[in-house]
């Protein structure tokens, strides 16, 4: 589900720099992050892959028809590079093969853009020396299971787990900056302790994120809210047990939002979806979307049609604030204390599951699950950390 996880900007460009960063988040921040935010395009530079996930939200595969070619792609880094936005992330499909991306990549970086490639890392080692050359921010790597049987099963690809840990160990010797994202679906929600193991004490940023009900992944994939609680405490007990040093986790976009039980699972304050805002979503035809998780019918232009500026000044925020509008005028949300503040939550997530009315948000779902129980106040988890394992396992194993 790569096109979810970019939202989270590859984890701001990997949690290398979140190495550094306390956990708790202050009102002060909250406040900041509403002005200084930085701008990601995200851009699905091929839908050409050589990896079958089956949670696949592009249906990647076969190159999208009429991609862009080299001329069009220099002129958008360009044109991005003017428009504001100080990173870009190439993904797909798979973005290495395309013949260009080295050309492409060097263009970011000669505009003084961050460079994060986000990869299944099945045809990475050849290229270990172009990404050294460029001093990549960030490599993104899919780790989808704990065990090579489950993580080869999603991938669709034999021998898949054992090449992407090789390319971690590879990355790590050479000094770039390498994260891991994990996509949770009912296949591998158990073994997140397994993939946990995995990366613990290696300096590599973990973000945790759920399949959503796109492209090539079912409804059947997806995980019951019950789960999606359990997996939110899981990255809450994880961060409270282990330094951002020894394990820098985060929770995408999806994991939210305003609990009143568990602390912020991001790296920065949830101000509401940032698709159009500090996220623009390209697909490799040129259309623009402000993310690519979201559908067709929130593309609002072609930058073979119009000039990348116009287009993202002239609609992409007014389309996304209607169907915010629209949609949580008489619903959950619309009863909620926390609207003006989440703004509904992250758009796509809320559009794949069509789940207005029983939303995957913690506040909404520690409603159901305590009821009338006694719910601890907010930052009281160290005292209470033991009730939380005790309440993960029991939803865990359920």
């Amino acid at each position: 589900m790569k096109r979810f996880l970019l939202k989270t900007w590859i984890i701001n460009i990997s949690i290398c720099n979140y190495l550094e960063i306390p956990f708790s988040m202050s009102n002060i921040k909250y406040q900041l992050s509403h002005i200084f935010k930085h701008k990601c395009a995200v851009w699905e530079f091929t839908l050409k892959c050589n990896s079958k996930c089956i949670h696949c939200g592009s249906s990647a595969g076969k190159p999208r028809l009429n991609e862009l070619n080299t001329e069009e792609a220099l002129t958008l880094v360009k044109d991005l590079n003017s428009c504001g936005y100080d990173g870009i992330a190439l993904m797909g499909g798979e973005p290495f093969l395309r013949d260009d991306w080295y050309e492409v990549a060097q263009e970011i970086k000669k505009n003084q853009m961050k460079l994060t490639l986000v990869s299944n890392g099945l045809d990475i080692i050849s290229q270990i020396q172009k990404l050294k050359s460029l001093q990549t921010d960030c490599v993104s790597l899919s780790l989808d299971g704990g065990t090579p049987k489950t993580h080869d099963y999603i991938r669709g690809i034999k021998g898949a787990f054992d090449k992407v840990l090789h390319v971690i160990n590879v990355l790590r010797k050479e000094k770039l900056p390498v994260s891991v994202i994990t996509t949770v679906s009912k296949i591998n929600f158990k073994e997140l302790n397994l993939i946990r193991d995995l990366l613990i004490n290696k300096k590599i940023a973990w973000q945790i994120q759920i399949a959503l009900p796109i492209g090539r992944s079912s409804r059947d994939l997806v995980i019951t809210r019950e789960q999606f609680y359990a997996v939110a405490m899981f990255i809450a007990i994880n961060l409270k047990k282990y330094s951002s040093k020894e394990l820098p986790l985060i929770g995408a976009h999806c994991f939210g939002y305003f609990s009143n039980l568990l602390p912020e699972l991001g790296l920065d304050p949830w101000i509401g979806c940032q698709a159009g805002r500090s996220v623009l979503g390209i697909q490799s035809n040129g259309n623009i979307k402000g993310c690519l998780t979201l559908p067709d019918d929130f593309i609002i232009g072609n930058i073979r049609v119009n000039n990348l500026h116009n287009i993202i000044n002239s609609k992409i925020n007014s389309k996304n604030f209607q169907f915010f509008h629209k949609n949580n005028s008489e619903n959950y949300c619309s009863k909620c204390i926390m609207l003006k503040r989440c703004r509904g939550g992250c758009l796509g997530t809320a559009i794949a599951f069509n789940s207005f009315d029983n939303p995957y948000c913690l506040r909404a779902i520690e409603k159901e699950i305590f009821k009338n129980n006694y719910l601890p106040f907010r930052w009281k988890m160290n005292s209470k950390i033991l009730e939380y394992k005790y309440l993960f396992n029991k939803i865990l194993f359920k």
